[in-house]
């Protein structure tokens, strides 16, 4: 029984581990690519800051940055280093999962003979970051990460206390900032693997040692419903581009409404993501937005549920 436990345990790890690395190692390789060779203009031209536009351009550049959740930590955190505002970068961390042409091709494939969800998926999901981005313009749009992330953690080259602040930005010639991409790159991708790595054992062992009937309790629907589902998705961190397979299996035992909200909801907050924003913004910050995401997100399948189930 040990044994079988350990075994499980092993390659449930592992599989979250192979499924997220690469794509965090995506993300971190491109927000070292907007901290080496894109200036801060051009990035405050592509993400207009506290603007209509600013916000459709977070909701929509998932399908240019093909990244699941795995990746959008480090490049939220790369763009509010190039001082976009907190409430659009946060939109972006939250729609790019869901708008990620991956994504969808993978919820279309799952539910085959519902593509409808697909759709649902997509525009329910970008709704509620729109949302969620918009309420946060009453958030206080300072003093939320931690000092090491805002001064020293981005630096490529380890410097402390971001010497003469970041002096590869200023790297002469291509190589030289061909040189400093990788070393940040690693840089980004190492800060926040180590809690990627926290976040997936404990997921491995809530999954391997609560038994699945705990969950279920013949609350198939409803609220109860959905929040089981939500927090399934929170629990399991499965990647947005491969979490419709999951969502898929438990339709049957839950009604569309209550998968719906691990189709939306997983994408935008999980433990591995949540031990990921811990480790670059403070606590304070990371448990008020979770807890925002929450309730959107119920709100935003209530909704769904009236209008079309």
């Amino acid at each position: 029984m040990n044994i079988l436990f350990f075994s499980t345990l092993y390659t449930v790890f592992f599989s979250i581990i192979l499924q997220a690395f690469p794509f965090m190692l995506l993300g971190a390789f491109l927000a070292s690519i907007l901290h080496i060779f894109v200036s801060d203009q051009l990035i405050i031209k592509i993400f207009p800051n506290k603007s209509g536009i600013g916000f459709l351009t977070a909701l929509f550049s998932g399908f240019i940055f093909p990244v699941c959740e795995c990746a959008t930590v480090p490049l939220m955190t790369g763009l509010i280093k190039k001082k976009v505002s907190m409430p659009i970068a946060v939109t972006f961390m939250l729609a790019a999962p869901i708008a990620n042409p991956i994504s969808i091709i993978a919820t279309l494939y799952a539910f085959s003979e519902m593509p409808l969800v697909a759709v649902y998926r997509v525009c329910f999901g970008l709704a509620t970051a729109l949302i969620i981005g918009l309420f946060l313009l009453l958030y206080p749009d300072k003093d939320i990460q931690k000092d090491e992330t805002a001064e020293a953690c981005a630096c490529a080259c380890g410097h402390e206390h971001g010497e003469h602040c970041h002096e590869d930005r200023h790297a002469d010639s291509f190589k030289e900032k061909l040189i400093a991409l990788f070393l940040h790159t690693g840089d980004e991708f190492f800060n926040a693997g180590k809690f990627l790595i926290i976040g997936a054992f404990f997921t491995a062992v809530i999954r391997v040692a609560i038994p699945e009937n705990i969950f279920f309790l013949h609350a198939t629907s409803g609220l109860l419903g959905i929040l089981i589902q939500m927090l399934f998705a929170f629990l399991f961190s499965a990647c947005s581009t491969s979490d419709a397979f999951i969502a898929k299996s438990f339709l049957g035992r839950f009604n569309l409404a209550s998968v719906m909200g691990f189709l939306i909801y997983g994408p935008m907050m999980d433990i591995k993501n949540l031990f990921m924003l811990l480790s670059m913004f403070k606590k304070r910050f990371v448990i008020e937005l979770a807890l925002i995401v929450t309730v959107l997100n119920i709100l935003a399948i209530f909704v769904f549920t009236h209008m079309f189930m």
